[in-house]
This record gives C-alpha cells, sequence and structure tokens, in this order.
C-alpha cells in the first residue's frame, strides 16, 4: 500500500478534498486495485486542475523511489557480464515510471486539452498468470530445477538482432528453457508444459498465459485467451514492446539434415487488444525462428520470418495471422513467439487495456501431402 504523505507547501487548513481524491485515486492505481471509474474520474481531475497533476507526480516519484530502496544490492559482476546480470529491472521500471510521469505533466501543457490523461503505474507491471498445474511457478530461471549449469543470461541461443524474440531478454530465456527441456528428453518443467504428439514433443506456455474475458475483450474461441505481459516501454526512443514465447517445438524425427525432406509450419494466431486511453493501433506479429545446436551444444537460428498484422481498435474484432513457413536443412526445433509493438507519443501511455492472442494453430506439413497436428 503507498503510503501517502501531505507535502508541506500545502496548509493543512486548506488542504483541499479534490486533493484527498486525487491522492486516493493515485494510491488505488499504483496498487493495481482500481476500476475503469476510478481511472476516468482520476484522468479528468488531472486534465482540469493544475495542482492536481503536479501531487499525482509528486505520488507516482514517491512510490518509484519506495520500490528503489526496496530493490536488494546487486552483487559485483565481471567486467564481461551481460547488461542483464548488472541491472536489476525493478530498478528499471521505477525511473522509468518517475519520468513517464514527469512527461504526464508536460503533456498537458503541450498537447491540446482534450487528449486523453496520463496515469502512469509506477510498480513492476508484468501480471503473473497462474498455470492449470500449481508447480508451474513463474520464478526466476536460475533456480529452476532439472536445468544446466549455464546461467541462462548468458545462454547459448544465438538468433538475428533484429528478431523480436532477440530482443526480449525474458522470452529468449524462455525459449532456451524450453529447448533444454526438449534436448534432456524432460517431460514437466516450470512455466509450461511438455506434451506429445506421435514423435514430435513440444514445450507449450498457452495455459500458463492464458485468462478469461477481461477489458472488454472476449475469447476468439473457447473460455480462455493468451495475454501479453505489460509492455516495456522506451521513454527516450517513444516505443513500448511486449513479447512472449509460446510454444517450442522437436523436430529432430524428422531428419532434415540427413534425408531429402521438405517440412512447413502452417501457423494461424489471431490478435486483438482492449479499449486503450487513446484510440491507436497495436503492430502484432508471429515470429518463427528454426533451431540448429552444433557439437558445442550452442543454439542457433538458422532460418527467421516474423509476419506482422496491424490492429484496429475494435476489441470486439479479432485480426488473424495465417502463414506458412519452409524448415531449413539442419532444423532440429522451430520457436514460435508473438510479440506487440506501439511507436509514438501514445507509446507512452499506461498499457490498461492489454494485449491479447487466441486460437494459436501449428501444424506440420510434410512432403506437400502429409499433415501432422494440431502441434
Amino acid at each position: 500500500m503507498l503510503n501517502i504523505s501531505i507535502p508541506t507547501h500545502y496548509p493543512m487548513n486548506s488542504y483541499s478534498k479534490m486533493l484527498k481524491e486525487v491522492e486516493s485515486l493515485t494510491s488505488q492505481i499504483l496498487d493495481d486495485n482500481y476500476s475503469s471509474e476510478n481511472l476516468s474520474r482520476l484522468s479528468q481531475l488531472l486534465k482540469t486542475s493544475k495542482e492536481a497533476r503536479q501531487r499525482y507526480t509528486e505520488l507516482t516519484i514517491q512510490d518509484s523511489l519506495l520500490h528503489w530502496e526496496s530493490v536488494d544490492c546487486v552483487k559485483t559482476v565481471e567486467f564481461d557480464s551481460s547488461r542483464s546480470n548488472i541491472f536489476n529491472f525493478p530498478i528499471i521500471s521505477s525511473v522509468a515510471a518517475a519520468i513517464v510521469a514527469l512527461f504526464g505533466v508536460w503533456w498537458f501543457h503541450s498537447k491540446d486539452k482534450n487528449l486523453a490523461v496520463i496515469v502512469q503505474e509506477s510498480h513492476d507491471t508484468n501480471n503473473p498468470v497462474t498455470s492449470s498445474n500449481s508447480a508451474l511457478s513463474n520464478t526466476s530461471f536460475k533456480t529452476k530445477p532439472n536445468m544446466v549449469s549455464a546461467e541462462l543470461n548468458d545462454s547459448p541461443l544465438k538468433l538475428p538482432f533484429n528478431s523480436s524474440l532477440a530482443n526480449s531478454s525474458r522470452s529468449k530465456n524462455d525459449a532456451y528453457y524450453g529447448l533444454q527441456l526438449l534436448k534432456e528428453g524432460k517431460s514437466f518443467g516450470e512455466g509450461g508444459v511438455v506434451e506429445f504428439n506421435g514423435k514430435f514433443a513440444s514445450w507449450k506456455r498457452s495455459e500458463h498465459l492464458s485468462v478469461p474475458t477481461e477489458n472488454g475483450v472476449l475469447p476468439k474461441t473457447g473460455d480462455n485467451m493468451l495475454k501479453f505481459s505489460s509492455m516495456k516501454v522506451d521513454v527516450h526512443s517513444q516505443t513500448a514492446e511486449s513479447s512472449e514465447m509460446l510454444q517450442v517445438v522437436d523436430v529432430r524425427n524428422l531428419n532434415l539434415g540427413v534425408e531429402n525432406i521438405n517440412a512447413q509450419i502452417q501457423t494461424s494466431l489471431y490478435f486483438n487488444k482492449g479499449e486503450a486511453m487513446v484510440g491507436d493501433s497495436t503492430e502484432f506479429a508471429l515470429s518463427i525462428h528454426a533451431i540448429s545446436s552444433d557439437e558445442n551444444n550452442e543454439n542457433a537460428s538458422i532460418g527467421h520470418k516474423e509476419f506482422n498484422i496491424e490492429s484496429d481498435v475494435n476489441p470486439s474484432t479479432w485480426e488473424q495471422i495465417q502463414q506458412d513457413f519452409t524448415l531449413p536443412t539442419g532444423t532440429e526445433f522451430v520457436i514460435v513467439s508473438m510479440s506487440a509493438r506501439k511507436e509514438g507519443s501514445n507509446a507512452l501511455l499506461p498499457d490498461v487495456g492489454g494485449h491479447y492472442a487466441d486460437g494459436l494453430s501449428l501444424n506440420l506439413f510434410i512432403d506437400g501431402e502429409n499433415i501432422v497436428g494440431p502441434l
């Protein structure tokens, strides 16, 4: 719970009910315990009152500093350690929250008054989702059981630099973890489910990402849909992006490096987004990587394709990507992931509406006639 303190520059006898309401609403939003009515009310107060905006900024920065102080000290690392080992994400998210809060005050002075107000949540906005298996918890990959000794932040998974999967260390680690489970023949793991279809095995995270109807978005099929984690905001480049690793498929039994086989992965996935503070579109992408391993057990992408689509602003409709991907010779595993990306000043707005996917379908089409699936 955010501990709200009354600033000294507001005399007690003139401390308005309006500012107290701003404090209460801000506290609810920072604690992720608010309704759409709360959000609309706070937006209206910030839109009409300079004092309300100043107080909101103070509270947001105060909350960020509290998160900063609560972060454990990071141990000293070697000079050549990766950046993800040096910086702790809660620190980065707290700094970003403070910056975006200040940006909110500037926004009101530089943009049309009719534009939607910025309400920034300063805490870690990753939304944990409970899997159907109680043993599947979203804990640090470094503590996962049955794992090789190498730390995942230095995982030997080589991906193209312009790949959305490569640009998300969390999703990349999910992919590497799935690869290792399948290589070691494991039948279970954290954060997903190992499934078998004949001679093909898959590491699937669909259940771990599943949510029911929310934010005005109904699942395309069934009772659940996939939810993206909250977008990571880059204030300087004015971009926001989220990436999720969906599935790793073991296709080693196809012997694509030995036999003259033509194999395609046939994919289909629907995308949608909830109502946002500003009615703008999001670029969604379905990404496929063909992975091969060398004698040193290093995994590298030997083929990659991303299929993109722009969302509309209507949460009652879904946009579909349906594409085929030919597996290069030597493919041993296939990684399927998805991403959502926004650009421009609206990318700095809170991701209150959420981004979703549903109806993931993977089929293996062999030699133009045999279909294996759904995988």
